[in-house]
C-alpha cells in the first residue's frame, strides 16, 4: 500500500527515479543503426557507446554510497537528477558523437548515485516488516525501464529522429525534483568504519553470478532461439521481453516473500529456481516454453538481488556499501561475452550448464548462516 498523500507523489518519485537509469541504459538498443548513420560512425562504435554507458556506472556504483554516506540521499538524488537533465539536453542537440558520449557517460555516473540514494530512502521511508514488498515494487520498476526502452525507442524512430527519446531523460528528472522526494537524514557513518566481512564477500559474488548467469544471458538466448528455432528478429526480441514483463509483474510479490520468509531463504530458492530455469532453457524444444523458462528466470534473479539488498541494508555498514554490493551485478553482465558465450558456442547445453552449476554453487555458498 502507498503511503497516505500528500505523501503519495513523493514514493512514486523514488518508483519513477528506479525506471529512468535501466530506460537510459538500454535507450540505444534498437535504433544503432541510425544513431550510426546521424553521427557517420560504424555499428561497431555505435555499439560502444552502450558499453561506455554500463562500465562508468558500474564502476561508480563501486564507490558511491561510501562517497557520499555522510549527505543526505535527497540533496545527492536531486543534484543528479538535474545534471542528468542538462544531460539529455545535451544528447538531443549533441552535434558531434564525441559530445554525445560524454554526456552519456556522464548521464552514467550520475545514475550510479542515484541508484543507492534512492534505495535508501525506500528504506527508511519503510517499516521493517514491508521492505523487501517496497524493493521488490522498485526492481519491477527497474525491469520496466528495460522493458520499455527499446519499445519506446522503437516507435519513436519510427516517426521521427532517435533524439527525442531523449526527452524522457529530461521530462523524469524535473518531474523527481519538481515533486521532491520524502526526507530521509543522513547515515553519518564514520569514516574507517566498514570492515570487509563474509557477507560483504558472499553478496558481492551472489550478484556476479546472478549478473553473469541470468540478467546478462539475454543476448545469448536470442542466438540460441534464432539458431534452434529460425526464430525472427521480432520473435527473438518478443522472448526476450518475456523476462522483462514477467519481472516487472511479479518482483513486488517476490521481494514480499522476503519479508514473510526471510531474505536468506529467498536468496537460496531464488538461485536454485534461475538453475533449474536455465537448464530447461536448454533442453526446451518449444519456443514457447523457452519464453516461460526465461521469466521464471529473470524474475528469480530480480528476487535475489531484492534479497542481497535487504540482507547488505540490514547489515550495521548498509547504506555505505549498499551500491558497492549492486556493482557486481553489473560486472557479471558484462562478462557473459567473455566466459559464457564460447561455451555455448562449444554446445549450447554447455553454456546453459554451466550458468546454471554457477548459480548452484551461489545457492550453496548461501545456505551457510554466517
Amino acid at each position: 500500500m502507498l503511503p497516505s498523500p500528500p505523501h503519495r507523489l513523493r514514493y512514486l518519485c523514488i518508483l519513477v527515479g528506479g525506471f529512468l537509469g535501466p530506460f537510459a541504459g538500454q535507450s540505444l538498443a534498437v535504433v544503432l543503426p541510425e544513431f550510426a548513420a546521424d553521427f557517420g560512425i560504424t555499428l561497431t562504435q555505435a555499439s560502444l557507446t552502450m558499453t561506455a554507458y554500463t562500465f562508468p556506472f558500474a564502476a561508480m556504483l563501486l564507490f558511491s554510497s561510501s562517497l557520499t554516506r555522510n549527505l543526505s540521499p535527497v540533496l545527492v538524488a536531486r543534484v543528479a537528477f538535474v545534471i542528468i537533465a542538462v544531460c539529455a539536453v545535451i544528447l538531443i542537440l549533441s552535434p558531434t558523437w564525441w559530445v554525445f558520449l560524454a554526456a552519456y557517460i556522464l548521464a552514467a555516473l550520475c545514475n550510479a548515485f542515484t541508484l543507492p540514494s534512492l534505495q535508501l530512502i525506500l528504506t527508511r521511508i519503510t517499516p521493517a516488516e514491508r521492505l523487501g514488498a517496497a524493493l521488490g515494487s522498485y526492481a519491477a520498476m527497474q525491469s520496466f525501464g528495460l522493458l520499455s526502452a527499446p519499445l519506446f525507442a522503437g516507435a519513436v524512430v519510427s516517426v521521427a529522429s532517435w533524439r527525442w527519446i531523449y526527452l524522457i531523460l529530461v521530462a523524469v528528472p524535473l518531474f523527481i525534483v519538481l515533486i521532491g522526494l520524502p526526507d530521509a537524514p543522513p547515515s553519518r557513518t564514520p569514516r574507517g568504519s566498514f570492515a570487509v566481512s563474509w557477507s560483504f564477500v558472499r553478496g558481492c559474488f551472489t550478484l556476479l553470478v546472478v549478473g553473469l548467469c541470468t540478467m546478462g544471458m539475454g543476448f545469448v538466448l536470442a542466438l540460441h532461439v534464432g539458431e534452434l528455432f529460425a526464430a525472427s528478429p521480432l520473435a527473438r526480441g518478443f522472448i526476450v521481453m518475456v523476462g522483462g514483463l514477467s519481472s516487472f509483474l511479479f518482483s513486488s510479490r517476490v521481494g514480499g516473500l522476503a519479508d514473510t520468509r526471510g531474505p536468506r531463504p529467498l536468496i537460496v530458492v531464488a538461485l536454485l529456481i534461475a538453475a533449474c530455469g536455465l537448464l530447461g532453457i536448454g533442453l526446451a524444444s518449444s519456443m514457447v516454453l523457452v519464453a516461460v523458462l526465461w521469466g521464471i528466470v529473470v524474475t528469480a534473479g530480480q528476487g535475489v538481488q531484492v534479497g542481497v539488498n535487504l540482507v547488505t541494508l540490514r547489515s550495521s555498514s548498509g547504506a555505505q556499501i549498499l551500491s558497492s554490493v549492486q556493482a557486481f551485478r553489473f560486472f557479471g553482465s558484462a562478462l557473459t561475452p567473455v566466459l559464457i558465450l564460447p561455451l555455448y558456442s562449444a554446445h549450447h547445453t554447455l553454456g546453459f550448464g554451466v550458468a546454471a552449476g554457477a548459480l548452484v554453487m551461489a545457492a550453496g555458498l548461501n545456505c551457510r548462516p554466517r
